[in-house]
């Protein structure tokens, strides 16, 4: 249930609390159960529209705190050279192979690695994770 369901739950059911409210001594028994049974089965979608809603919270906050994290060990531990970022080493500046782009986007930190198996004049660079290719130049920074 989103929270325009549990608005709508919780807005029926002051409704039918306003409803009771306003019952006259006219009204018999039956009907006073009716609308007392229709104001519990609403505010028992309502608890259960709330509960949804708490659960959404709690996942966007795991979220939050999970790219939070991210955030912080990108600033903290990558250096961008060009159109690759590389672990840095302690000043800051880029050291060994490129990680690749593919995998980080995914929040994973994989540094390319060289295919040889087609000789050594052919090498080429690939991801060790999602086998992407980047072909035979990528500029590798000295530690």
């Amino acid at each position: 249930m989103d929270v325009v369901a549990t608005i709508s739950a919780v807005s029926a059911a002051l409704g039918l609390a306003k409803e009771i409210r306003e019952i006259d001594a006219q009204f018999d028994k039956a009907e006073l159960r009716l609308k007392i049974a229709d104001l519990t089965i609403s505010l028992s979608d309502a608890k259960l529209g709330l509960q949804d809603v708490a659960e959404q919270i709690r996942e966007k906050d795991a979220e939050i705190s999970r790219l939070s994290k991210l955030l912080e060990f990108r600033e903290a531990k990558l250096s961008d050279q060009g159109e690759f970022r590389y672990f840095a080493n302690e000043e800051g500046a880029p050291k060994g192979y490129p990680i690749c782009p593919r995998c980080e986007k995914k929040g994973d930190f994989h540094s390319l690695v060289q295919d040889r198996s087609k000789g050594a004049g052919r090498a080429t660079y690939v991801c060790p994770a999602c086998k992407a290719n980047f072909g035979q130049h990528v500029k590798y920074f000295s530690p």
